[in-house]
């Protein structure tokens, strides 16, 4: 009997052992994140006072599911006050990996600790988690630290590792920490970043092919056939904006090109400097941005192609209403590139027309007026550009356009067939624009650009040149090419050599990496603060103002003139653009309800938004580059072209972002009106810069108008009396005298501007294309003058660094 009980007893207190051991043990709580409850934005690094915010922790868990299993309860606490508390009972799938521990509120700023604890029958964990609280709008700081030290330091980079340091300071709560962050968190990442790194090999391989085709003569070649047409100021603007549309792939080969070459020509044709450095500004970024292959479109897919993955996580589904390739948007947004395309309308009609406006007018008319030669009162000081070797076209090299055509038709071969062959889906029946949509834009650059940087490197090699002419190599040529042997009698100068050898190809490319080597700093601060403005909580700000406070029939525009004005204010188009997307695109899917016509405008009014300003933006790298290459001076440069600059940016908004984003009329019949209203004002505003009567535009003569009234005879008002007189004179063909010099000319020490005709030495300055047949070769001589003078220079790192320059891309 006593066996008995004893056997029972043994196996009651086995049972219930094997019970206690079965049952579910909470082991840990852990990983707590937060979501902002408004937004819906996820991940967050810092918390808004007085804001929703929903906080999710990660369990751990031990044992089995047993009968008598209760509900998992949560309490979560803030600086430990009990905030919220809840129950979740078990489902038959067992206990979860993560819990939603409730919604809270922080009320005070500073360092805030949530703690989340969890209970489940006789067990219970906790976890905590330490974050910077503050008001919504202190997530704009670091956003106003870019900005104010951008125009008070004039230097984009001082800025933008500033607004870095601040935010991370933010983040982290302390300097020390914040410190640390900024360097192996924020800038770190943006460096190893995959996709970055595509940028960057991109970017570098095509800034190196740039360089060949300067030192091969190729640009130049091409060039001097273009001038050959240029007979007088029309046909000499036209000519210097065909050059910078035909060098579509970069923006900086494009300012220096067509600002270095056709400088001497247009002064000869009487085109004064600041109407030379508005047509190339004016032909670098809007050609390059919005130019299918260039180096600015693997940057701005990228951009896109983020902020489409966010979205497409989000949903849970590739089926979102928009096109999911960052390429497939790129090309949906050209057609509402209002401000770029705009431009480029503009320009071509102002020439044609022979009409200016304002203080391009005025300057126009100091160089045409008086047969100026030396490009006016706006020509730069010498010495400002210097000469680089290493792009340089060796003595003997001829100028031959197609050293420079051939390399750009390999260039988009290669980018389209490997966008065509990326895009292949086997087994479905795809068009070509499926192809390109479905395509790695990445891959297609980064393997088209090398490509051609080899054959162009080959073909250049196999090139032999002799006396300044190409000739057809021969066996002796090419053995001693291949050996290395030089005659008895080998003379350098009169010798075949190839056009190119393996080293000066290697020495180009290499340098041209170089170059663009101060723009891949700007690029990867402007990515790292992209991702601090995220973590500051500025994504949720914008997100809030988009969502609830902001029409979506407004975010075209809203996006075009805030990027604008950040754009004016960094002097850098992709920090701008860097720095909004992140901010504005999964906002505008939300508000819109992924409406595609809103997605795109909005993404194509950040883009457009930030080459305008860009464009006018004294402190930008494509402002500052255009007027060295052009050997104008800056704020002259700035002054004359900021009219022209706003004309176009209220025509974009009035015919372009506000009707497609209230879908007032087609896209098509936006362009067409914008088109007839800056016709209308060209041809009612702008006046001929030779004219009958004399007269200035309309809003010049009241400004005249209201200083004379005043008895305000200002010295400029009388230098531009004059103007309008000696302009009849011209008009009329009588001889003008020279214009006499103002007391504040005297003053600024012009004595070559205003005083006297300028002395002016014709044999310094290149001949005009009259005398130089495209394709034709050059003399020695000549070659060596032409190329180091005006064909084969560049900026120095020196004015990059004091002007902030943005990169290549503005």
């Amino acid at each position: 009997m006593m066996i008995s009980c004893a056997l029972k007893s043994w196996a009651l207190a086995l049972l219930l052992f094997v019970n206690g051991c079965s049952a579910y043990t909470i082991t840990g709580v852990s990983d707590l994140e937060f979501l902002d409850v408004d937004t819906g934005i996820d991940g967050l690094k810092t918390l808004f006072t007085e804001e929703p915010t929903q906080v999710t922790v990660a369990l751990s868990w031990e044992g089995e599911a047993t009968d008598s299993d209760g509900p998992i309860t949560y309490k979560t606490f803030v600086d430990g006050k009990l905030a919220t508390e809840g129950s979740l009972k078990l489902d038959e799938d067992g206990p979860p990996s993560s819990l939603d521990a409730g919604i809270f509120e922080v009320k005070d700023r500073g360092t805030a600790k949530i703690t989340v604890e969890v209970s489940y029958g006789d067990s219970s964990e906790s976890g905590d988690r330490s974050i910077q609280a503050y008001g919504n709008g202190v997530s704009l700081i670091p956003l106003f630290v870019v900005l104010g030290f951008a125009v008070a330091s004039r230097m984009v980079e001082f800025s933008l590792f500033s607004a870095i340091f601040v935010g991370a300071c933010m983040v982290a709560g302390n300097l020390k920490d914040g410190f640390k962050t900024t360097l192996d968190v924020y800038i770190l990442d943006a460096i190893a970043d995959v996709g970055h790194v595509y940028v960057f090999l991109f970017t570098l391989f095509l800034s190196g092919l740039v360089s060949m085709m300067q030192r091969s003569g190729g640009m130049q070649g091409f060039t001097r056939a273009v001038a050959r047409f240029a007979t007088g100021p029309r046909t000499g603007q036209l000519a210097a904006f065909f050059v910078g549309c035909v060098v579509f792939f970069d923006d900086y080969a494009n300012t220096l090109l067509a600002g270095q070459s056709m400088r001497a020509l247009l002064d000869s044709l009487h085109v004064s400097r600041e109407k030379l450095a508005f047509v190339v500004d004016a032909t670098a970024a809007p050609i390059a941005s919005i130019s299918p292959v260039s180096s600015w479109v693997g940057f701005e897919v990228g951009l896109i192609q983020d902020e489409i993955d966010k979205i497409i996580e989000r949903e849970g589904t590739d089926d979102i209403g928009i096109e999911t390739s960052g390429y497939a948007v790129f090309l949906e947004s050209l057609k509402y590139r209002y401000y770029p395309i705009f431009m480029l309308i503009f320009m071509v009609v102002l020439i044609w027309s022979k009409r200016e406006f304002g203080t391009m007018l005025i300057a126009e008319r100091k160089t045409q007026v008086y047969k100026r030669t030396d490009g006016g009162d706006g020509k730069g000081e010498a010495g400002e550009m210097e000469v680089s070797p290493h792009i340089t076209p060796r003595r003997g090299t001829p100028f031959h356009s197609f050293n420079m055509i051939v390399p750009i038709c390999l260039l988009v071969f290669f980018i389209f067939y490997l966008l065509v062959q990326t895009g292949e889906i086997e087994g479905e029946d795809q068009t070509f624009m499926d192809k390109i949509e479905a395509s790695d834009s990445y891959s297609a650059l980064l393997w088209g650009t090398m490509a051609t940087s080899i054959l162009t490197l080959l073909f250049y090699i196999l090139q032999f040149v002799k006396d300044g002419k190409s000739v057809w190599p021969t066996m002796q040529m090419v053995k001693d090419f291949a050996f290395n042997t030089k005659p008895d009698d080998y003379d350098a100068d009169h010798h075949p050599r190839s056009l190119m050898n393996l080293q000066e190809n290697l020495d180009s490319f290499l340098h041209g990496m170089g170059k663009i080597f101060p723009a891949l700093i700007v690029l990867t601060l402007a990515w790292a603060v992209g991702s601090m403005m995220t973590d500051v909580g500025a994504d949720r700000l914008f997100a809030r103002w988009i969502v609830n406070g902001i029409e979506p029939e407004m975010l075209p525009t809203i996006s075009f003139v805030i990027s604008l004005f950040m754009a004016l204010a960094t002097g850098t188009s992709w920090g701008t653009m860097t720095i909004l997307f992140p901010l504005v695109l999964v906002p505008t899917y939300d508000a819109s309800g992924g409406d595609p016509t809103i997605f795109y405008a909005t993404t194509a009014g950040i883009l457009s938004g930030s080459v305008a300003g860009d464009h006018v933006s004294p402190i930008s790298d494509t402002t500052v580059l255009s007027s060295l290459a052009c050997d104008c001076k800056l704020l002259a440069h700035v002054a004359t072209q900021f009219g022209y600059v706003m004309v176009v940016v209220f025509v974009s908004i009035l015919f372009g972002t506000i009707p497609i984003g209230k879908d007032a009329w087609p896209n098509v019949i936006g362009f067409l009106l914008g088109t007839l209203v800056l016709v209308a004002f060209i041809y009612l505003v702008c006046v001929p810069v030779i004219s009958k009567s004399g007269k200035f535009d309309v809003i010049t003569e009241i400004v005249l108008w209201s200083r004379n009234r005043r008895g305000q005879r200002h010295h400029h008002s009388v230098e531009l009396e004059q103007i309008k007189e000696d302009t009849v004179l011209a008009f009329e063909g009588k001889e003008v005298s020279p214009l006499k010099k103002t007391h504040a000319d005297e003053e600024e020490g012009d004595s070559d501007s205003n005083g006297k005709e300028p002395a002016y030495d014709p044999s310094a300055m290149e001949k005009p294309e009259d005398e130089v047949v495209e394709d034709e070769a050059v003399p020695v001589e000549s070659a060596e003058e032409e190329s180091t003078e005006k064909d084969s220079k560049e900026v120095s790192q020196k004015e990059k660094t004091k002007f902030g320059l943005g990169g290549m891309f503005g």
